[in-house]
């Protein structure tokens, strides 16, 4: 039991603290490390860790496979350049700072309701950071509202954000369920989000970017995105936008109608290739293979934290002390959802919460509001969302978005955007 809480502790470390200077290995190769440490302690222990058949079948092919389904069609779109011709369309508006603040928080929030926060992010970055700087602005504020906009929005749906879809595998709530309970709540969410964030950041937006600034390179990408450095084709070599667009809406349809999200993703890329009929090569070039391994290698490494039977007995502890009741309980669940997932990531926290979740009073309101909490607690610090990572070092802004600078906006935010959706799901509830 304590090799596994040893081999779960050190795969933690190695992704919190991203790159580690005396093993700076990153957050995919961490979380793999981890896997495969969680598969060589059942050959040299029996009964700790995880056989190769236990790990395998801890990985949740149905997030998986959503996830991949999402990151084609989104590359889709930016290889038929619906992406540019949207930051284009912006810069002809010429619109006042204000005005383009608010269109970045809630362009990406809604974005991210129908492709995916990571995906989003990945092709927005470095078009935001550019519209910033042609515009003489700051370029800080702007990037902060893509991050921040792009992970509030993604509670919108199942299929917004990874957490989301675990929560929809493991509650066997229906996307059209999901949609109709807490597309309301995420709203407004991303509404406060959009307000809040130009309370703090009004005086800032209003002032000139130094005209010393140096761009940053586009193709510095985290290891996450690193797709997004492809070669794009020019000119009339781009594909119809019209192919992934409506394969995109065929999609939502699918998922509204309750077919398995998965698959309905799935099958929504492979027609967006096939109607293309052309080398696909591109396309998977802008795949964030990286964050597939991320996620799939801590399926198999709280998997066998929970093989141990370690949170359940936890869950037990602190029962006593837990609120009880409806309303406290979702109070506290989202209580623990805002911290938990800062330490370990809201995919495995929810994994490690699971049995909590089940056991509240209103179990479906309690999956309802993990989902909402989980992915509204991302703009809680920059390390909170794999989103924020990619947006500050697809453009290289990590000297001017530091943790400490990002967590003095993240904070009231997220306290803000969370109090104000768990109110209307209570409410309603």
């Amino acid at each position: 039991m304590w090799s596994v809480l040893l081999v779960f502790a050190a795969t933690y470390i190695l992704i919190a603290a991203r790159r580690l200077s005396i093993l700076p290995i990153g957050r995919p190769a961490g979380a793999l490390a981890g896997a495969c440490a969680m598969v060589f302690l059942s050959a040299i222990e029996p009964g700790a860790g995880l056989t190769p058949h236990e790990a395998f079948s801890a990985v949740e092919p149905n997030t998986i496979g959503l996830l991949l389904g999402m990151m084609l069609l989104s590359a889709s779109l930016d290889l038929a350049g619906v992406f540019e011709r949207a930051a284009a369309w912006v810069a002809r508006r010429n619109l006042s700072p204000v005005r383009l603040l608010y269109l970045v928080t809630l362009g990406a929030g809604l974005a991210s309701a129908v492709l995916l926060n990571d995906s989003v992010c990945v092709m927005l970055a470095p078009l935001v950071d550019r519209t910033a700087r042609r515009a003489g602005l700051d370029r800080v504020p702007y990037l902060l509202a893509l991050a921040m906009g792009a992970n509030a929005g993604s509670a919108l749906t199942l299929a917004g954000n990874p957490q989301n879809m675990l929560v929809g595998h493991l509650s066997g709530i229906s996307y059209r369920a999901y949609l109709l309970e807490a597309g309301p709540a995420a709203l407004i969410g991303l509404a406060v989000t959009a307000v809040t964030l130009h309370l703090l950041l009004r005086r800032r937006i209003a002032v000139q970017a130094p005209a010393s600034a140096t761009p940053a390179p586009a193709s510095a990408t985290p290891a996450p995105a690193s797709a997004s450095a492809a070669p794009t084709p020019a000119g009339d070599a781009r594909p119809s936008a019209l192919v992934p667009l409506a394969c995109i809406a065929v999609v939502s349809v699918l998922f509204v109608l309750g077919a398995n999200l998965a698959w309905a993703a799935i099958g929504g890329a492979t027609a967006a290739i096939l109607l293309h009929r052309r080398d696909a090569t591109g396309l998977f070039d802008r795949v964030s293979w990286t964050v597939l391994v991320f996620f799939g290698a801590l399926f198999i490494v709280v998997a066998g934290l929970q093989k141990t039977g370690m949170p359940e007995q936890a869950l037990r502890a602190a029962s006593p002390y837990l609120p009880a009741g409806p309303t406290m309980g979702v109070l506290g669940l989202g209580i623990a959802m805002l911290v938990g997932c800062q330490i370990v990531s809201n995919v495995p926290f929810i994994l490690l919460a699971e049995s909590y979740i089940r056991s509240q009073p209103d179990p479906h309101l309690a999956w309802i509001a993990t989902a909402v909490v989980s992915t509204l607690a991302g703009n809680l610090t920059l390390l909170g969302s794999v989103a924020n990572i990619i947006v500050v070092e697809t453009v290289g802004a990590e000297r001017e978005i530091g943790f400490r600078s990002y967590a003095k906006v993240g904070v009231p935010v997220t306290l803000a955007s969370t109090a104000a959706a768990l109110l209307w799901l209570l409410l309603v509830r």
